[in-house]
């Protein structure tokens, strides 16, 4: 089997925010996740489980990527507890995998607060 671009892992990516089991298809075994939320490294098997054990995930919208030298950057959004949740995620590709993901969450606020 062929080696995944960069671009159609990015585009996998965008399906894989509707079912969360995808991420095993384009990620290495080894890949290591980070939160903004709990500023921990994690495996992604414990990323993925973590998911399912909170019933899934919402449903996203705006998805899009932009692809870099590295791998490419991810950005969405959601509305969790009635705010809204911007969420921007990098992810480093080497031979065809996802190595490494950091995901940046942060939500809706008034900055002149």
């Amino acid at each position: 089997m062929s080696e995944k671009t960069t671009e159609e892992i990015a585009e996998n990516w965008l399906r894989a925010l509707s079912d969360v089991d995808v991420f095993y298809e384009f990620c290495a075994p080894d890949c290591r996740v980070w939160h903004s939320s709990d500023d921990k490294w994690m495996s992604l098997k414990a990323a993925i489980d973590a998911v399912h054990s909170r019933g899934g995930l919402p449903p996203f919208r705006n998805s899009r990527y932009t692809l870099t030298g590295k791998g490419f950057v991810m950005q969405t959004s959601t509305t969790l507890d009635g705010t809204g949740v911007h969420i921007v995620q990098v992810a480093t590709v080497k031979d065809g995998k996802v190595v490494s993901a950091e995901e940046y969450i942060g939500p809706e606020m008034d900055i002149a607060v």
